[in-house]
């Protein structure tokens, strides 16, 4: 992956958003349809992201955080549990 991910959620959204998109590399100031991205990529992503940090997201949120560092921090605020604690993530 490109660049330095200042968090997990970075560096595993990457992962998904190359894997979606056939990239080899994405980094974390990237735009996911500047890429290459679509709605039906979206619609990928976001299911992944569902399955990975057991979350509530829509296809919506990714339009309107297009950019992997702004949607990973949404993705690490809806993982926290209401105790605080991070939900648990799958490093499949």
């Amino acid at each position: 992956m490109e660049g330095d991910f200042e968090t997990q959620t970075e560096h595993r959204l990457a992962m998904i958003w190359a894997d979606v998109l056939k990239l080899d590399k994405v980094g974390r100031e990237q735009d996911f349809f500047g890429l290459g991205g679509d709605s039906l990529l979206a619609t990928n992503v976001v299911l992944e992201a569902r399955r990975v940090w057991s979350i509530d997201i829509t296809v919506r949120v990714l339009i309107d955080a297009p950019v992997l560092a702004d949607l990973a921090g949404i993705i690490e605020r809806r993982a926290n549990r209401r105790d605080g604690t991070p939900a648990p993530y799958d490093r499949a």
